[in-house]
Formats: structure tokens, C-alpha cells, sequence
């Protein structure tokens, strides 16, 4: 077996790609891979002779036609010839990074979670205490692997068919393209774009959100179906809204708020969106004057789509929060408090007639 500079280059990569759990190469996609990464030249034979040699004189079993026509990968792939040496603070870090991903159910049995597990050398230390944490609702029951099992079909751009259950409705089957896994206020949500059929045509520019509780744990892959790439920027798209749901008859609007001085720190500490800011001190005598029941209030706006997420975000700081524009948006707001405020008072009532 050689072992000039360059076929040691070449095997690393090689290896690298055999062993992905996410992703089955044909030797064309390593040939692309290989060629891109390393300086000298290399062609399609000398790429099929790196994999028999990895065969032949390491031992490594591999499957042919693995997923699709030409791919080849590692048997186990847990198990890669070329580990990288990592220095004690990135052993640090990934330990911990283990730790938070083990938190999240379905995820924990990955193949390259369980390698990296191995070359730490990794266990757990009795009544150690994680560095970080992450809020979650135990209440809200994701079928066990479902997390970990839509990571996959997503990394290995698979078109699934899942079972989605709608509140007092039957369970309903569902081709999608699967795109992201987004966590919301304790909440894990598929974001895909279903394909659509006679009553509704597949829309491109359509998300669609599922919530992974109401997923049945398994699903189908629908190998005959060629998966289609979102044309949409999924990160711009959410920077649109508080929250998940994208409410495609809402445009995106200038929205302005009063906060009062109890409130004020959190506000310009923790915003309700990405686009807040404080306005100026012009903006602020002049919304002053607009509204001067509001005179030792703090004016505020935000840029994005009208959705319930907003509104319940709005709402949660009660009397320290008032939003002032759009108009409908604060009549909306309006009837919300107006309707809260009759169900108090017809309490107040019913305690009083005790």
C-alpha cells in the first residue's frame, strides 16, 4: 500500500466519507470531494483503488449500493481509521456538548454521537451537575426517536410520509419534503413542504409547521420521490415573526409600543424580535405628544409579521406593555384584554353573590 503524502491525503477523506452516517457517496462524489480538497491531480481509478485498499489491507467491510445505485460506505461505521487528536480544552467542550445532546430524546444514539463518546473515552461522573441546561416541557411527549430519526431523513434529503394528528380530528398521512427541526417556547416543530395532491397543489413557498408530538414515531421514506430543495431562505423567512407560524395574508408591519419604567429594563435587555430598537430622542417627543397619557413611557418598534405568537408576547406584560400601532393590530389587542376583563369580572361577581 503506498503511503506517499498524497494517498495518505486521499485515504483521510476517503474515510471520512465512508464512515458519514448522514450521507452515502458514490465514488463520482468522493472523486468531486477528494479532487476539490486535495492539490495533486486524481481521477475516478485511482479513487476505486483507495477504497479496495481500504478493503483489502484494513480489513474495512463495505456495503455496495448503499441507499442508491453506486454508493458505497463503511459496514460500521462507527468505527473510521484516522481519529483526530484533540487537545484537552476541545475534549472539554465536547464533553459537554455530549452532555446537552443527550438531552434531547432520539438523538443520544447516533452513529457519530456514539464515536465521539468513544474517542473521549467518555462517562459520566456521578452527581456532576451540567454545565448548561436547556428548558423543555415534559408534559409534551415526542415519540421516543422520532427527534433523532427526522434528523436523518433531513441530512439525508429524504422525502418522508408522516401521520400528523390534529386536535379532534383523525390522524391524517402526509408527503413532505422535511427541511429544519425548529424549537419554539419548549416545543420541537418539523418545517417541511408537503407535496401536495388534487385538493392542495404543492406550493414551493409554502412551510408548513408540524409539532413532533403530534407525529406518529414512524414514518415512511419514499425512496421513488425525488426531494426538492426549499427555494426559500428558511433563516430570513423566520426572522419575519415571533415564533413558528407564518400567516402567509399578513405583510410584514412597522409596529410601535409603549413600555412603562417597571418594564423598560427587560424590554431593552430581552426583545420581543430581532428588529426592535428604541426610538429617538425625536421619535419619542413626538410619540410623546401623540400620546400623552403615555408621557413617562419609553416608544418602541419592532418590524415583522402579525401572528399569535406576537400577540401572546405582547399581551404577557399585562399593563407594562401597550401596543399602540397599527390600528387594527391595537384593536385587535383591545378585544383580547376586553374579553379577559369580562371573564375576571364575571368571577369578581360570581364571588361576590358567595
Amino acid at each position: 500500500m503506498p503511503v506517499n503524502k498524497d494517498a495518505m491525503a486521499r485515504y483521510r477523506i476517503i474515510d471520512r466519507m465512508l464512515a458519514d452516517p448522514n450521507r452515502n457517496y458514490t465514488t463520482k462524489e468522493i472523486l468531486k470531494e477528494v479532487s476539490w480538497r486535495c492539490d495533486s491531480a486524481v481521477t475516478l481509478r485511482m479513487i476505486q483503488k483507495d477504497i479496495k485498499s481500504l478493503k483489502e489491507e484494513f480489513g474495512k467491510e463495505l456495503v455496495r449500493n448503499a441507499g442508491r445505485r453506486g454508493a458505497v460506505k463503511y459496514a460500521d461505521q462507527s468505527e473510521p481509521l484516522f481519529y483526530q487528536e484533540l487537545t484537552s480544552d476541545e475534549e472539554e467542550i465536547l464533553r459537554e456538548a455530549i452532555k446537552s445532546l443527550g438531552q434531547f430524546e432520539g438523538l443520544d444514539n447516533f452513529t457519530w454521537l456514539d464515536l465521539l463518546k468513544k474517542k473521549l473515552d467518555f462517562k459520566e461522573r456521578p452527581g456532576q451537575q451540567p454545565y448548561i441546561s436547556f428548558s423543555s416541557n415534559e408534559e409534551l411527549q415526542i415519540p421516543e426517536g422520532l427527534l433523532g430519526r427526522l434528523f436523518s431523513a433531513i441530512s439525508k434529503k429524504k422525502v418522508i410520509r408522516i401521520t400528523y394528528s390534529i386536535f379532534g380530528k383523525e390522524p391524517r398521512e402526509y408527503t413532505v419534503y422535511p427541511y429544519q427541526l425548529k424549537q419554539f417556547n419548549d416545543r420541537w416543530f418539523l418545517l417541511c413542504t408537503p407535496l401536495g395532491d388534487e385538493i392542495y397543489p404543492y406550493r414551493a413557498e409554502f412551510i408548513a409547521t408540524f409539532p413532533l408530538d403530534r407525529i406518529s414515531k414512524e414514518f415512511k421514506y419514499m425512496d421513488d420521490e425525488p426531494y426538492l430543495e426549499t427555494p426559500l431562505d428558511l433563516k430570513a423567512r423566520f426572522d419575519e415573526i415571533v415564533g413558528v407560524t407564518l400567516l402567509q395574508e399578513e405583510e410584514v408591519e412597522d409596529i410601535y409600543f409603549a413600555v412603562s419604567k417597571k418594564s423598560l429594563p427587560y424590554i431593552q435587555t430581552k426583545y420581543l424580535h430581532g428588529t426592535q430598537i428604541e426610538l429617538d430622542g425625536e421619535s419619542q417627543t413626538m410619540f410623546r405628544k401623540k400620546y400623552p397619557t403615555l408621557k413617562d413611557w419609553t416608544f418602541f418598534s419592532i418590524e415583522c409579521r402579525p401572528n399569535y405568537e406576537l400577540y401572546s408576547k405582547l399581551a404577557s406584560y399585562g399593563d407594562q406593555l401597550i401596543l399602540l400601532e397599527p390600528r387594527r393590530m391595537r384593536d385587535e389587542m383591545w378585544r383580547k384584554f376586553k374579553n379577559g376583563f369580562a371573564l375576571y369580572d364575571g368571577l369578581s361577581c360570581e364571588q361576590h353573590e358567595i
